[in-house]
């Protein structure tokens, strides 16, 4: 057997490598509104939906193929198994990619005229956008597929060495592109398509490297029948998750003028870096607590469990009450586009907590994914999803942007409040009283306190951009030192660094 990974080093990797690739889209996306245009933009944040949505036809695989490169890795045989399961897997993505290209590629008409509310570029600019971006949804999807695998591995240096390369293509190269040889939006596209075909074959060698095998392997229809009954759970729960994500998106790039939507795309982006903050640790997780149950470790995956919840809660709830509280000050010393600031700052108030909560619910999932049970996961997604996408679908097209932003929140602090707990009485009896009352209450009554305190009290915001956002990192930084105070895994954490600098 393998030796494992230390948890502390892929962890640590993985927030470098997150941070990373958030750092430099953020920073980046102010230029590229001013040398793009905003309407430009909203074709980015178009594309970001549609990859999104692409989730549905994964059908679970990707999720499944990880989990069960975590299980088998270490087994007689496993890698025999794994080669022949990943193969099986990447001729079934290949027959839905062919479907999925031909879609968007003969549809990019229909979609340039009939359902993005164009104002500014051309339609012939828009539908040969879209024809790229068709290209580019089956390169990232396989993409994510490899990643899975090698998160299965637990080798989260390399992929976030990985991440980060590409990442630099991606935004500064297109940044180089667009200041000194073109803005037009299609070139741009064009060169994401080329830094993808790159991304994709430096993935697709990795996994290959970590599947030698001696015997012939193919691809088996059986090995997907014996994956398809916890592949199909991660299908239909991922399916509606996307609904209750992206519905409101989706339907706001039509509802939305381009410019508009170019807009809502830095809500996007910012909330959404909110999700990307515990998925580090979710990915480090996820493969260990499976470990840990099928060698009989229960306890360990318990104080496992307890530990990440803290380590999340004590980020996430500074990062969300921060953005949220301080919306418009952080998008004016971001953008520097008062207009985008003004229109954009009440929505991402609503977006930003909404997506704090989803934080804290995702350690649920994370319970039953370990167990290789998701039973209660189909059902509860089922009945309230079916609710959210109507909540959704009314609040978007009577209220706009505004309407899903609230409608949101509301609807994930509300199944916080009790799901959880259901889930735990079910897999583990007896934790939730400490993981609500030990592991995210203090974090929560001390951001509640510090942030009204600190946007009631009378603070010099400069108009100098530079200087605000200083301001805003030293408030942050100031939140997130008290959430560590009062969190006992953050003191523990806070102990052994002061512990380690006065040796």
């Amino acid at each position: 057997m393998s030796k494992p990974i230390g948890l502390r080093k892929n962890t640590i990797a993985n927030y470098i490598g997150q941070f990373y690739t958030m750092f430099i889209g953020t920073f980046m996306l102010p230029f590229y509104l001013k040398y793009l245009g905003a309407e430009a933009y909203g074709l980015v944040g178009f594309f970001t939906v549609l990859m999104s949505w692409m989730v549905l036809l994964d059908l679970g695989l990707s999720t499944t193929l990880a989990r069960e490169t975590a299980k088998l890795k270490d087994k007689l045989n496993g890698l025999f198994e794994l080669k022949k399961m990943t193969l099986s897997i990447e001729l079934f993505f290949v027959i839905i990619s062919v479907f999925v290209f031909s879609v968007m590629f003969f549809g990019s008409t229909w979609i340039s005229t009939h359902w993005l509310d164009v104002k500014e570029l051309s339609y012939e600019t828009v539908e040969s956008t879209v024809k790229i971006m068709a290209f580019m949804i089956v390169l990232r999807w396989f993409v994510g597929l490899y990643q899975g695998t090698i998160i299965g591995f637990e080798h989260h240096i390399w992929l976030n060495v990985y991440k980060i390369v590409f990442a630099t293509f991606k935004f500064l190269g297109a940044f180089l592109l667009i200041v000194y040889v073109s803005n037009d939006i299609v070139h741009f596209f064009y060169f994401q398509l080329i830094v993808a075909i790159f991304e994709f074959i430096v993935i697709k060698f990795k996994v290959d490297s970590y599947m030698k095998v001696s015997q012939k392997v193919s691809p088996s229809f059986i090995t997907l029948k014996q994956i398809a009954p916890f592949a199909l759970s991660i299908a239909y729960t991922s399916g509606i998750w996307v609904f209750i994500t992206q519905l409101d998106k989706l339907m706001l790039s039509h509802y939305l003028s381009l410019n508009e939507y170019g807009f809502f795309t830095l809500v996007i982006l910012i909330s959404g870096a909110i999700l990307q903050i515990f998925q580090p640790i979710g990915q480090v997780i996820l493969p260990r607590m499976t470990s840990l149950l099928s060698n009989g470790q229960e306890k360990e995956m318990i104080t496992l469990y307890h530990k990440a919840t803290q380590i999340v809660t004590i980020v996430v709830l500074s990062v969300s009450g921060m953005v949220a509280v301080f919306a418009y000050e952080l998008l004016y010393a971001w953008t520097g586009n008062i207009e985008a600031s003004v229109w954009a700052a009440p929505i991402l108030f609503w977006y930003a907590l909404g997506n704090g909560a989803v934080a804290l619910l995702s350690f649920q999932f994370y319970m039953q994914y370990a167990h290789g049970n998701l039973k209660y996961h189909v059902k509860g997604n089922t009945y309230f999803g079916f609710v959210q996408i109507i909540v959704v679908i009314l609040a978007v097209y009577f209220y706009g942007a505004l309407g899903a932003g609230i409608a949101w929140f509301g609807l994930q602090t509300f199944f916080l409040l009790w799901w959880p707990g259901f889930i735990h009485s079910k897999f583990a009896p007896g934790i939730h009283k400490d993981w609500v009352f030990k592991d995210i209450l203090p974090s929560l009554l001390m951001s509640l306190v510090y942030l009204f305190l600190m946007k009631n009290v009378s603070i010099d915001f400069s108009e100098n951009r530079l200087i605000l956002f200083l301001t805003l990192i030293a408030l942050g930084l100031g939140l997130l030192f008290l959430n560590i105070v009062v969190s006992e895994e953050g003191r523990k954490v806070l102990s052994r660094i002061i512990l380690r600098r006065g040796v």
